[in-house]
């Protein structure tokens, strides 16, 4: 008797553990099928909070984080800081900026030089560039009775068209080096001879004759962040004469600058182009469009804010008294001005940060505008305006007083985890010919309530009609009505469309909504069969109390199919807020755009631009929220919709 207890106690704790492991297994299988639907969500989520540069960086960074910058003096240009490694075991790092960039190329001494040969070319294989020591060559293999030797080729055999002169790598690795570029080409050019073949050579200062054989490289100057306080910003035609002094590892150039000391010298930090801006509402309000013969002959350039710009006279032609105007946009016969009073609110930025601006038109006159453009931590939009500045960023040579070579592939980004809301911010910024961004919004909304409205009341009175008239045939016009849902929506596409067209609505928003007034088959359906769930009695006994048959309906059929409702109104929401083919074919106005085709409008646009990614993640996660939102609180409804539909009493 105990051994079949024993017996039985250890066959239900073995149950219990298969059900535990099985309960396991199942759980573990959900969850990571719910991890693989949600991850294209997640990514697109995360990608929204990220940077553009972060989108697309390779090795991909998954945790939204923010490139550290520092400011170039008191301008608004930000220079971004990288961290370089400092110690052998690449634990100690620190930040640096980049201070300018310097070519270098493989040289070989031809004094040190050992001996060369003249190979056939058939004998040798394509150059491949490898890195050794830090010194890169174009290596080739020679195939010979011997075995196959490493080579690279000095120059070409000129007794011999199809050989080269190659030297063994073997042997004459003390020979090779790394010479600066800019000092190689200082060197006076002359001719040595080597082995029985001469070559060209650059005679240095220190004596050495260096045949350059490549390939060339470039470094990054870095230097600390602290010279960056010093910088500012003037006209690359102020730099005078270029020379080059020693710094910590490295040499940077410096240059006299107009307007400062003789002996004063700077060293640049960029050099690049600028657009002269101006505040959007600003010129709206105080920019005007001046004939060509009202403007004087003469053309001024004058400086506002460091920014060159052309000042002409203007002479108004009710006879008021002459001032000077600046040259906004010019034309051929008209130009877009504004007084030289306003210039003092006149700013600049890299064009590397100007990105797809859109046009304004004015008169004959077109100006362009970058709505996103972000001033001082906020989104002001900007008018583009007078002539590309060619600035440079300099800073006193006295304060770069540690500077070194680095590969460019040795440097990281030096950053901060951190979520990045400038997507959002500057994507309700846009706009689509004029149209802001979220207008794209309110027209979908439009289209949604349209829409459920036109469900509601065409889809209430036919399932009500087929789930509690007696009449005959109904069965068979049900099943009429069910077959329409087996013809493919595209095979309607162009007869709707011609009916539209002669009806004159093609271009309005009446072809998205107005279908919805005559019913949906698979909308109707489902309320049918929730209707037949509700039991007829209480029909029989409102319509012995005087009630009709509209009015069971409003007050009894209606109030108790709030699931199937609310079931409804979701399906409805989800097909026309995501909806794209309608609102293609039928919408030919920017201005009614749903965000569905304003998001793609939006990709085709500025896809192209890298700047722009996070613009496009944030507008698709402002698309998908209110689904998310109005299922999150309309769950309940729409499972007991989907749980009651079918179940018959």
């Amino acid at each position: 008797m105990n051994q079949i207890k024993s017996w039985i106690r250890n066959t239900a704790s073995s149950k219990s553990k298969m059900n535990n492991i099985s309960k396991l297994l199942s759980y573990s299988v959900l969850a990571l099928m719910a991890i693989i639907m949600i991850l294209p969500l997640l990514w697109l989520i995360n990608g929204s909070f990220q940077p553009s540069w972060q989108i697309n960086a390779d090795p991909v960074i998954w945790i939204p984080r923010e490139w550290n910058t520092v400011r170039a003096g008191d301008s608004e240009r930000k220079l971004y800081l990288w961290k370089m490694v400092t110690s052998p075991d690449e634990k100690q790092t620190e930040d640096v900026i980049q201070i300018g960039s310097r070519k270098y190329t493989s040289v070989v001494d031809a004094a040190k030089l050992q001996s060369v040969q003249s190979v056939p070319k058939d004998q040798l294989s394509e150059a491949i560039p490898v890195t050794e020591n830090g010194i890169t060559l174009n290596i080739r293999d020679w195939t010979t009775s011997e075995g196959v030797k490493k080579v690279v080729a000095l120059a070409k055999d000129p007794e011999q068209e199809n050989n080269l002169v190659v030297m063994e790598l073997e042997g004459n690795q003390p020979a090779v080096s790394v010479y600066p570029l800019d000092q190689v080409n200082k060197g006076k050019a002359g001719k040595t001879s080597v082995g029985g073949y001469e070559f060209s050579v650059r005679q240095m200062e220190d004596g050495n004759q260096l045949i350059a054989i490549g390939p060339e490289s470039e470094l990054w100057v870095v230097g600390s962040p602290e010279i960056a306080k010093e910088a500012r910003i003037v006209q690359s035609s102020q730099l005078g004469n270029k020379e080059l002094i020693n710094v910590g590892e490295t040499q940077i150039p410096i240059y006299s600058v107009e307007g400062e000391p003789e002996d004063a010298r700077f060293a640049t930090i960029i050099q690049e182009n600028w657009q002269p801006l101006m505040e959007q509402s600003l010129l709206a309000e105080n920019a005007f469009v001046a004939q060509d013969a009202d403007l004087s002959p003469e053309k001024v350039s004058q400086m506002f804010n460091g920014l060159e710009m052309t000042v002409r006279t203007y002479t108004p032609p009710d006879g008021g008294e002459p001032f000077d105007v600046v040259i906004l946009t010019p034309g051929s016969t008209e130009y877009l001005v504004i007084s030289t009073e306003f210039m003092d609110q006149l700013y600049a930025a890299p064009i590397s940060e100007l990105v797809e601006p859109g046009s304004v038109n004015i008169s004959t006159l077109t100006y362009r505008v970058q709505e996103d453009f972000e001033k001082e931590s906020r989104i002001t939009p900007s008018a583009l305006v007078g002539d590309i500045q060619d600035l440079a960023v300099i800073v006193p040579a006295a304060v770069v007083n540690r500077a070194q070579d680095v590969p460019p592939d040795q440097l990281s980004r030096s950053t901060r985890v951190k979520l990045n809301l400038n997507g959002y911010k500057k994507v309700l910024s846009l706009k689509l010919s004029g149209t802001p961004f979220y207008m794209f919004f309110v027209n979908s909304g439009y289209v949604v309530l349209m829409n459920i409205i036109g469900h509601f009341i065409s889809c209430i009175l036919v399932a009500y009609g087929f789930a509690r008239f007696r009449a005959p045939g109904k069965n068979f016009f049900f099943l009429l009505l069910l077959g329409t849902m087996m013809v493919p929506g595209t095979i309607v596409t162009l007869p709707t469309y011609i009916i539209f067209r002669d009806l004159g609505l093609l271009g309005t928003m009446v072809p998205l909504w107005v279908r919805s007034f005559f019913g949906n088959a698979f909308l109707i359906f489902v309320l049918r069969q929730f209707f037949l769930t509700i039991p007829y009695d209480l029909d029989e006994a409102a319509i012995l109390d005087g009630a009709s048959r509209l009015q069971v309906l409003l007050k009894i059929i209606v109030p108790l199919s709030k699931p199937a409702l609310a079931m409804i109104g979701i399906f409805t929401f989800w097909w026309y807020w995501n909806s794209f083919l309608d609102p293609l074919i039928y919408i030919t106005t920017q201005k009614y755009y749903t965000i569905s085709l304003a998001l793609n409008s939006f990709n085709q646009l500025y896809s192209r631009s890298a700047g722009y990614y996070d613009r496009i993640l944030a507008g698709s996660v402002l698309a998908l929220l209110p689904m998310v939102v109005i299922f999150i609180f309309a769950q309940r409804y729409f499972i007991e919709g989907i749980q009651l539909q079918g179940i018959k009493r």
